[in-house]
């Protein structure tokens, strides 16, 4: 029978797995459920844990230990690494992924809730918000600000992968008018969806009122919205990053939020958590979110249910949703 070992902290095995997903992950095979946390434990606990333990698949999540090539080398039987979250950075060597171990994520089954989350910070900052709700509660005020609404605005998405796909039906019925920039995206999809291409980032920027960034964290993505292409856009303009920190230079956009002249809305950061100082705060025409835009705590069990499709996959011997490269693991943070 085919061992699996579950190793993260007992206070989040419901989170992606409720009662019924548990017993169906108990039936592929010989379960142990490990209260494991990194915070807590060593490394050498977790390395004696799999030796121990000896499992054919492990499911990581957040918490988990970090998987090196040492502790694969003592244990070949292990061939699969099913992990629920995303970034696999914390939990597992990048060699590993070089000496032939199969790893899976969350990949694109949490993109609707950061669609979601796109969206409401979209809403939220045609809407003011941040200005409202600081005059509100602390300083008493009884907001005058000019709000604006979503209906007719023209909206370009940097990037069309999964999220943005996600978010372009969740925004058809305010009657937008769509253009993306995403040079590797093919002709079928913009056209399956609706959506205009624009051929370079500073038109995008320019011709919209709104800027969803949906592109991935790549080197050459590094700092790509820069001063010129933050200069670049309209007056009064929105910026919303649920991507990457990096993709955006800090300093830039907070000389820029600093002219009053546009409106951001971010959830991801150069550095994370953000730091305490940072010129970000305070700043009202910014609204700040601490990366959570998904998967929400009661979506967590779609990232459970991929787990288990994917472990039925691989005992079938089919092909698994999701798998990391040596390549991709590069691009995560």
């Amino acid at each position: 029978m085919v061992k699996i070992l579950l190793a993260f902290p007992k206070r989040q095995w419901d989170m992606p797995f409720n009662a019924e997903m548990r017993e169906e992950l108990n039936s592929l095979g010989e379960v142990t459920w490990a209260d494991f946390w990194e915070r807590e434990n060593s490394p050498e606990e977790y390395r004696a844990l799999i030796t121990a333990e000896k499992p054919d698949i492990l499911i990581t999540f957040w918490g988990s230990g970090k998987l090196t090539p040492e502790i694969l080398g003592e244990n070949p039987q292990l061939k699969y690494m099913c992990h629920i979250s995303g970034t696999v950075r914390g939990q597992l060597d990048r060699e590993c992924l070089k000496a032939g171990l199969l790893v899976t994520n969350w990949g694109g089954v949490i993109s609707r809730t950061i669609s979601e989350a796109s969206l409401m910070m979209i809403l939220a900052s045609l809407r003011r918000v941040t200005e409202m709700t600081m005059g509100m509660h602390v300083r008493g005020e009884w907001p005058k600000e000019r709000m604006r609404s979503l209906f007719e605005r023209n909206v370009g998405l940097h990037g069309m992968g999964p999220i943005a796909q996600e978010l372009v039906p969740l925004i058809r019925p305010f009657n937008v008018k769509l253009r993306a920039y995403s040079p590797n995206c093919p002709d079928h999809v913009f056209e399956k969806l609706g959506v205009e291409r624009t051929t370079t980032l500073r038109e995008l920027y320019a011709a919209n009122d709104v800027i969803s960034i949906h592109t991935g964290n790549t080197p050459e993505n590094f700092h790509i919205v820069n001063a010129e292409i933050l200069g670049a856009m309209q007056d009064g303009a929105v910026l919303v990053n649920t991507a990457r920190g990096p993709i955006v230079d800090t300093e830039a956009l907070v000389a820029e939020l600093k002219t009053g002249r546009i409106y951001a809305a971010l959830d991801v950061y150069e550095e994370e958590p953000l730091p305490a100082d940072s010129p970000l705060r305070g700043l009202e025409n910014c609204l700040l979110i601490p990366h959570k835009g998904g998967p929400t705590e009661d979506r967590l069990v779609d990232t459970g249910r991929l787990c288990i499709d994917n472990i039925r996959r691989y005992l079938a011997g089919e092909e698994t949703v999701n798998q990391l490269t040596y390549e991709r693991y590069a691009t995560m943070t």
